[in-house]
């Protein structure tokens, strides 16, 4: 027989947990060694999908998640910059996971402006 909905007697992560493990991960990523979310759920024994997971069920920890990647975000950079990660790896990581981009990109269809457009339609005469 399956657990009634909304059973929460298995439930491992209250807010208490959750807070105290997201601000054990904010000062892991802090430490210049983290380069990638990912590192830091491994070296705390869990996965990094579990950071969503956590902020998806308490949405007060958004902001301990958001320090997480920007610590990560500034190490990557740090790194590359400095050598101490292959500069490659680096600038794949910051796209991959930051949103980090080398080209603009430009709305050339509607230049910005929310307009509609109306299909043409043929008449056959």
């Amino acid at each position: 027989m399956a657990a009634p909905k909304e059973n929460t007697n298995a439930e491992k992560w209250g807010v208490n947990e959750a807070t105290k493990f997201m601000d054990e991960a904010v000062e892991l990523s802090s430490d210049r060694d983290y380069d990638f979310i990912g590192e830091v759920a491994k070296d705390l024994g869990q996965y990094h999908h579990l950071f969503k997971y956590l902020v998806d069920k308490f949405p007060s920890l958004k902001t301990h998640h958001n320090k997480i990647l920007s610590n990560c975000e500034s190490n990557c950079f740090y790194n590359g910059k400095k050598n101490k990660i292959v500069p490659s790896l680096a600038i794949m990581n910051l796209k991959s996971n930051h949103g980090w981009t080398d080209r603009s990109q430009t709305d050339i269809t509607t230049n910005g402006n929310d307009i509609s457009i109306n299909p043409v339609t043929w008449v056959k005469e």
